[in-house]
């Protein structure tokens, strides 16, 4: 019986993977979104674009005008697919005032994308709020998704850690 060589993969050389990055970056759209756009059109640049940098920026632009209005996006958001989309969504909502979003997050825990109930679990648990920690001691226990489970747990240790650190 003759063993059998296995080849190694060649390492991409030096130098060769800057064209390699530049094919996978996202372009950069000439006109990004920003305060001056018409939410509608903020709105529709969030949630229809293809542009990930035009998605994130929208993102952006609608949590820092706020109010109710942005909430449904924000949260539609949270289901991107692109990591910067779902952070802006999530660092969004979580500087929103407590009580435009808190009772939504809880309900979100519940939506069908992963990715909205992973964000609205982080969310909740940057609130550090008592009302939030039975909804997310549900969802660490039961959620079908360990994404979702650890976040829940995140958020729960960290709330946790929180109150014991300010009983001290």
């Amino acid at each position: 019986m003759t063993e059998e060589k296995k080849e190694k993969p060649e390492a991409v050389p030096l130098g060769e993977t800057e064209a390699i990055d530049e094919l996978t970056k996202p372009k950069i759209p000439e006109n990004l979104p920003d305060e001056t756009w018409p939410l509608e059109k903020l709105i529709e640049a969030a949630t229809k674009e293809s542009n990930l940098l035009t998605r994130a920026n929208a993102v952006n632009v609608l949590a820092n005008i706020g109010g109710a209005e942005v909430i449904e996006t924000l949260i539609q958001a949270l289901g991107d697919p692109e990591d910067p989309v779902k952070v802006n969504a999530m660092m969004g909502l979580s500087h929103l005032r407590k009580e435009l979003v808190q009772d939504r997050m809880i309900e979100a825990l519940q939506e069908d994308e992963e990715g909205v109930r992973a964000g609205a679990a982080w969310v909740l648990g940057e609130m550090m709020d008592e009302t939030s920690m039975e909804p997310l001691q549900k969802t660490a226990d039961d959620d079908e998704s360990v994404m979702v489970r650890v976040q829940a747990k995140a958020s729960l240790l960290a709330y946790n850690k929180s109150k014991s650190e300010n009983k001290e």
